[in-house]
């Protein structure tokens, strides 16, 4: 079977149009087979528009506890999990069964948003627990050793560590949570109006 690797990256914020893209790859007869290191899409050669494509988010705490039961509930739906990327599934269906959610429907985009907003924060939580971490060692080293030539590597390593955590919350995160908030809002917005 014919298949074909594309390179391409998404944020977190990003799924909606990492959902329409696959979509548009799925209309065109790539079939979604994997996913590696959030970049590498591995398609397969297919029958155009024969599936559809949705991005899903579970809550880590109840996915956990009912992973099987969800997976059952997915499967009796007539949904595949193509795979799994830390936390996110990568759901398909057959297009004639029709789409998974109605295009008017806001809630659920919400919840998706408000979902990526908390998985957001968690990522972050644990990258600056790292960096703590990191620095708390350099540091200890720093004030056992005597040698005055490891001193100073050390000390450039904890200036790395620390410029790199605040360029990385600077350039990336920061960015990212306030993307994600404004879709929040946005939605927000949009079903007050509605309703």
């Amino acid at each position: 079977m014919e298949t074909k690797t594309v390179w391409r990256f998404f944020t977190i914020a990003q799924w909606e149009e990492e959902n329409k893209w696959l979509n548009q790859m799925a209309q065109n007869g790539w079939h979604l087979v994997r996913i590696n290191f959030l970049l590498r899409y591995v398609f397969e050669k297919g029958s155009k528009g024969e599936y559809i494509y949705k991005l899903d988010l579970p809550d880590n705490i109840e996915y956990r506890d009912n992973e099987l039961s969800y997976r059952d509930f997915l499967t009796e739906c007539g949904i595949d999990i193509v795979c799994e990327q830390k936390q996110w599934l990568y759901l398909r269906k057959k297009s004639s069964d029709g789409p998974f959610d109605k295009k008017d429907d806001l809630f659920p985009k919400l919840i998706m948003c408000n979902k990526a907003y908390s998985y957001a924060i968690d990522t972050l939580t644990k990258l600056l627990r790292y960096f703590a971490i990191l620095l708390v060692l350099f540091i200890l080293a720093l004030n056992i050793l005597d040698q005055p030539t490891i001193k100073n590597i050390l000390k450039g390593m904890i200036m790395g560590v620390g410029i790199g955590a605040i360029w990385s919350i600077a350039i990336v995160w920061v960015p990212l949570l306030n993307n994600l908030r404004k879709k929040m809002n946005k939605l927000v917005s949009e079903i007050a109006i509605k309703h």
